[in-house]
């Protein structure tokens, strides 16, 4: 598998070209977000095993999706039934990558403890039981410095993962990759575009701030489509299907804007 490095104006484009994509058919592309959203939230609701079960289905949710991305690409009529793809094409490796994410959630967390011990639990259980913001400020900066590399440890552990699991839904679905493979394929990818991605993430982040301004809460109804379209976009770019690989190579060294 082939992965491009893109120029750091990819990023912009990537968004761009979402919101060109929710505009191919607005209305299925912003329901079918919101229907696969209430899915999770759903799930989330099953009683003693709801948060493992959530955690399970978002690839193969994410995966639905993305197969509604590609008909809106490639302009075919979208439907619901796309939406559950996932459940129909690679469940038990989508399933499986779930699982390796709640795995990687558990192993960052165990780490971030060890690394802080006692001072940290402690910070934990006063974040449980205290809503006083300023002194929850105060606590951590009382916890000392063990404590914080606690903290940036176990959040660097997390983005990474975050990276390893983006694109891992599309490369399992689309590329016919187990799910390690694609989890290293989309930390590599991610990394070869460090530069594209963070400025894909400040536009991103400037919309979520703009569109939180809007009242009940409809920013993020239309926050969410963009989420996803522009993710499937930057996929595309970086990995692109075989067939069109021919057409790209002459430009590999010299990538687009």
């Amino acid at each position: 598998m082939e992965i491009i490095k893109l120029s750091p104006a990819r990023g912009w484009t990537w968004v761009k070209q979402g919101y060109q994509l929710i505009m191919l058919n607005p209305l299925m592309s912003i329901s079918l977000a919101l229907v696969g959203a209430l899915a999770m939230f759903a799930a989330l609701k099953v009683p003693v095993v709801g948060p493992l079960l959530a955690i399970m289905l978002m690839p193969v949710v994410m995966a639905g999706y993305m197969r509604v991305c590609r008909a809106l690409e490639e302009e075919e009529e979208v439907e619901l039934t796309q939406l559950f793809e996932g459940f129909r094409k690679h469940t038990a490796r989508l399933m499986a990558l779930g699982g390796i994410s709640m795995l990687g959630m558990i192993g960052a967390s165990a780490v971030m403890v060890f690394i802080g011990g006692d001072a940290l639990s402690a910070l934990l259980d006063g974040f449980k039981s205290s809503t006083d913001p300023q002194m929850l400020i105060d606590a951590m900066w009382a916890s000392g410095s063990g404590v914080a590399f606690s903290l940036l440890v176990g959040f660097s552990l997390v983005c990474v993962l975050m990276l390893a699991l983006q694109y891992a839904p599309m490369l399992i679905f689309f590329n016919d990759v187990a799910p390690l493979a694609a989890m290293r394929a989309s930390l590599s990818g991610s990394f070869r575009n460090i530069i594209p991605y963070t400025v894909y993430s400040i536009v991103m982040q400037v919309i979520a701030l703009v569109l939180s301004l809007l009242p009940f809460n409809i920013g993020l109804i239309l926050l969410l489509p963009l989420g996803f379209t522009s993710l499937y976009v930057s996929y595309r770019n970086i990995f692109p299907f075989a067939h069109e690989l021919a057409a790209i190579k002459p430009v590999t060294h010299h990538p687009e804007t």
